[in-house]
């Protein structure tokens, strides 16, 4: 029984110990990134002939997107390779370097360790093929225009050709690439003048093609250093270090009016309808021609005029599986100068395959179709809307007498007189202009068979009920300018950063009227060229767009509240104008 008991303890002390933990037990998480401890040759050498570098840092290295975070100025065409091997970090130069320059390898946060992914943050590597390492340099930030957000992810590059021909023609001398804040920092600069741009690199040739949003500064840029002194408790002052500058830079990015312009897609996922789309709205609306003279269609307008919709009009037409169109537009050119150009395009229609009775019973779902309607008739109605009626195919016949619109009291209805707005042929939108007056209750009739559709289908019978709101559902916003600019321009927008109204400055204030009770920001803009639209810069005329400031806070508005804002615009900075809540950093190629 004695050894009994001592063989049960014994094992219940192993077993204790090896419940301890299962496996290794290891210490707290590895956060500190690799630590450089030499390169060949040293980070900052002069006299540079070679064509490879490798650093050798305290610790394995693994590359995180080499290809998008590596910067290399000034650039080059083809970049150099990179690669991690082990400890060491090894670049090798494919293209041949310039003498007496210096260069800068900017790696962001490329270089990690191997185990955690910690990245060495922004780490850089500089050496100069002459005898001095150049040493000025210039930081600011990168806005976009309209809306002042950052703008990330941009390069910004200096010229000393001072001519301006060279935006264009050649890559930039040195280079930087914002970050999500929209900072940038051009490093190892030699003294003299230069000119300072920026440019959403789309094409990655390190210059402007034209269609790339850019920025640029009119005038000459001049890199400075001066010595910074400190005055202790004694007054009396120490040297503990120099400024380097201009740091205070702002570039103004802007995407110009000009785009590309070109047919981009011919569908056809109806029968009956042909859909043809553009890269952006035309300048002249385009036309069209059937190659077989057979075909009728009617061409309907998407309301910006980028897309449109061919219509086809007869059974002949429609049963046509393959459809050849002669169309001429206004496209532009490699200089986005705008020409007419006729193009064929193709439209076919590739028909679900059906068994015979799916095709008796679509045939049947086809002659009892009817024609859909909505309206955008509310319990709620706003004041400022116009009442209509939407259709989901062209309207070729209405019967006005058989669609009433009635106001209700109780149980009385009254009819209202309305008139139909001018529209064009085969509408698919009807526009109902009534006095609908404040909170009264209103019933839009649609008696069946008012409406006809381009194919013959009637409309069956619909009726919508609205009530109107009530000035006092609303709030009022009077904005005064001052100083006050005449040619300013004010608007309200909402918490998405969303114009919601707009209109001229008064010298005796703006009144923003009827405006639902939320949350709104004010933005203004100089309108300069007094167009009434905020106006982009122009690089052809060497024309910056036109000033945007924002109201610093933001207004809760009431219902059956007024509120008055006195704005001087001057009082606060225009790029920290900008609520917070407002700012995002802004990625130009998605916009």
């Amino acid at each position: 029984m004695i050894k009994k008991i001592f063989f049960f303890l014994c094992a219940a002390v192993l077993v204790s110990c090896a419940n301890r933990g299962i496996g290794p037990q290891g210490g707290p998480k590895d956060e500190k990134p690799p630590v450089e401890l030499s390169a060949q040759p040293e980070n900052g050498c002069v006299g540079f002939t070679g064509k490879r570098i490798e650093v050798t840092f305290n610790e394995y290295l693994q590359l995180d997107n080499i290809s998008q975070n590596l910067l290399m100025s000034p650039p080059q065409q083809n970049p150099p390779e990179v690669k991690a091997r082990g400890k060491k970090l090894v670049v090798q130069f494919a293209d041949s370097l310039r003498e007496n320059t210096t260069y800068t390898l900017d790696f962001g946060n490329a270089v990690c360790d191997y185990t955690e992914r910690n990245p060495i943050p922004n780490y850089t590597y500089s050496f100069s093929t002459g005898e001095v390492i150049d040493t000025l340099e210039v930081r600011g930030r990168v806005y976009e225009a309209e809306s002042l957000n950052p703008v990330k992810g941009v390069m910004v590059g200096i010229y000393d050709e001072l001519n301006d021909s060279a935006f264009v023609t050649s890559p930039f001398l040195r280079i930087a690439r914002t970050d999500s804040m929209g900072a940038f920092r051009i490093a190892n600069m030699h003294a003299g003048d230069y000119r300072l741009y920026a440019v959403d690199d789309i094409s990655r040739d390190y210059r402007l093609t034209l269609g790339e949003p850019l920025a640029f500064d009119e005038g000459l840029l001049t890199p400075e250093v001066h010595p910074h002194y400190h005055t202790d408790s004694l007054g009396r002052d120490s040297l503990v270090g120099y400024e380097y500058g201009p740091a205070n830079l702002v570039l103004w990015m802007f995407r110009e009016k000009q785009q590309a312009l070109y047919l981009k897609r011919t569908t056809r996922d109806q029968r009956q309808a042909v859909k043809v789309s553009f890269s952006a709205s035309p300048d002249s609306l385009p036309s069209f021609r059937a190659l077989n003279d057979s075909v009728r269609f009617y061409a309907h307008y998407a309301p910006k005029a980028d897309s449109l919709t061919l219509w086809l009009t007869d059974s002949f037409s429609i049963h046509q599986d393959s459809l050849l169109f002669e169309v001429r537009y206004r496209a532009t050119d490699s200089l986005y100068h705008l020409e007419w150009r006729t193009d064929t395009v193709r439209a076919i229609w590739r028909a679900p395959k059906l068994s015979a009775k799916a095709l008796k019973a679509q045939a049947r779902r086809e002659k009892r179709r009817r024609l859909d309607l909505k309206s955008n008739a509310k319990s709620a109605f706003e004041l400022s809307d116009t009442l209509h009626i939407d259709c989901t195919t062209p309207l070729a016949r209405i019967i006005t007498d058989s669609i009433h619109l009635f106001e209700k009291k109780d149980s009385i209805y009254k009819s209202v007189p309305f008139s139909f707005a001018p529209h064009d042929t085969l509408p698919m939108r009807l526009m109902l202009m009534a006095k609908l007056e404040a909170g009264k209750q209103y019933e839009l009739r649609v008696d069946s068979a008012a409406l006809h559709d381009l194919y013959g289908a009637p409309n069956k019978a619909e009726h919508y009920t609205l009530t109107m709101k009530t000035p006092e559902d609303y709030s009022t916003i009077k904005v005064t300018m001052t100083p006050f600019v005449p040619q300013a321009r004010i608007q309200v927008i909402d918490a998405q950063d969303k114009v919601i109204r707009e209109l001229p400055a008064k010298e005796k204030g703006a009144f923003f009227r009827y405006l639902k009770p939320d949350t709104y920001y004010l933005r203004m803009y100089i309108d300069d060229n007094k167009d009434g639209i905020w106006t982009t810069g122009s690089w052809t005329e060497k024309r910056q767009p036109e000033r945007v400031y924002y109201y610093p806070n933001k207004i809760q508005t009431k219902s059956n509240w007024d509120f008055e804002e006195v704005w001087d615009y001057t009082a606060v900075e225009q790029t920290a104008s900008k609520p917070g809540e407002l700012v995002k950093s802004t990625n130009m190629n998605k916009k």
